[in-house]
């Protein structure tokens, strides 16, 4: 590799001298570099640069000319070359309107004569589009109210406001940079009363799990991702008749997240604190299969049913650059609601007072709304990077 880098500086070397002669050659074969995020480079479509092609960066001062790195041209997204720079031969950290020369692009030739465009022959092929993976661990506060509705006396007062602590964690691979995975979980104990207005000991906790499959953008920066998800829920209460049940939810849904990007995934920057605004999202999962089966005191032995849940919020990304290693930071604030309606079929099991009996066959409805502020890390996906093919 160093041999390499001796001969890369070695012919960018003779051009430079060239340049003496003629100034405007390296300007003429190179590109501006127009963004930086760690350690890729990137520039704007251009036939000066083709996937696959090794390159120089280089920092021109006047006629001052100093090549401080080298890389390849790794692939192309959203119209624009991804370089990946080679971290041992960094010698100055690129910045934007830095120069990237091709050595192939940097061959003897005369410049007196018309250059013949090539006929025929194979085109290159079209580079795989790509999209950086990151893993974000967050944790915040996560409040609501969660309302029954029913028919009859079954569940009519489970009603309560919650205040737990949400985690969640998101993590797009970046060897499979289409693929993601979601996890969220929170839980705690929740004020629920009984008939008689005294507070039963209660507990309500929910968790999901989703599948992410995200695509290039349709328009702009507005990039659509599909989701495969499956949530649980598990209300446990003290309570021993039927006004309050102690009930477990879960289902299997489709989403779709619409989000609009302002800058990168993982955020970069020289200071040591700056902040990014980096996205605005909505979010919308439909359960068609969704189930409820309630113990002790039961509204019947089976359900089905269907849920929903919407949600809108923005993240912003923070950098530290005076923190080693865990200097990237989210923070992301999102609103929404959700709703579940299920049947009940067979027989229902009553309170041992017996004085009311369940009716059999009802339909219950549930309703959520809530607002999460969430506070973590974002990081590089380093386990993909090690795992992509170069």
């Amino acid at each position: 590799m160093r041999l390499h880098l001796f001969f890369s500086i070695f012919i960018f070397a003779n051009v430079c001298f060239a340049s003496i002669i003629n100034p405007d050659i390296i300007r003429k074969n190179s590109v501006p570099i127009i963004g930086v995020n760690d350690d890729v480079v990137i520039v704007a479509s251009t036939p000066l640069v083709r996937v696959g092609d090794l390159v120089v960066i280089a920092r021109i001062k006047d006629d001052d000319i100093e090549v401080i790195s080298r890389g390849s041209v790794e692939n192309m997204q959203d119209g624009k070359f991804l370089i990946l720079l080679d971290s041992k031969t960094i010698t100055k950290f690129p910045k934007v309107r830095d120069r990237v020369v091709s050595l192939a692009r940097l061959q003897e030739k005369k410049y007196d004569e018309p250059e013949v465009p090539p006929t025929g022959g194979l085109q290159p092929d079209e580079p795989d589009p790509y999209e950086q993976g990151y893993v974000q661990l967050d944790f915040g506060p996560y409040q609501g109210k969660i309302e029954s509705a029913s028919p009859n006396q079954a569940n009519r007062y489970k009603t309560f406001d919650y205040n737990f602590m949400d985690t969640h964690l998101m993590w797009y691979f970046d060897f499979l940079w289409r693929i993601g995975l979601e996890y969220r979980s929170s839980g705690g104990s929740v004020p629920v009363k009984s008939y008689n207005r005294e507070e039963k000991e209660t507990t309500y906790r929910e968790s999901m799990i989703a599948i992410h499959y995200r695509f290039l953008p349709i328009w702009k920066e507005l990039r659509p991702t599909l989701k495969l998800v499956t949530k649980s829920t598990d209300f446990k209460t003290a309570n021993d008749d039927e006004y309050v049940l102690s009930s477990t939810g879960s289902g299997m849904g489709l989403g779709a997240n619409f989000h609009y990007l302002f800058g990168p995934n993982v955020f970069n920057s020289e200071k040591s604190f700056d902040w990014s605004f980096n996205r605005v999202y909505f979010d919308l999962t439909y359960f068609p299969s969704y189930s409820m089966k309630d113990s002790g005191v039961t509204r019947g032995e089976s359900s089905t049913g269907t849920a929903m849940e919407i949600s809108l919020g923005a993240t912003t990304l923070v950098h530290m650059g005076f923190i080693p290693f865990f200097k990237r930071f989210s923070v992301d604030v999102s609103t929404g609601m959700s709703s579940s309606q299920v049947t009940f079929s067979g027989a229902p099991t009553n309170a041992p007072d017996g004085f009311y009996s369940i009716p059999e066959g009802g339909t219950y409805k549930e309703s959520q709304n809530f607002i999460r502020v969430m506070i973590g890390l974002r990081m590089e996906d380093y386990v993909g990077k090690m795992l992509k093919p170069r």
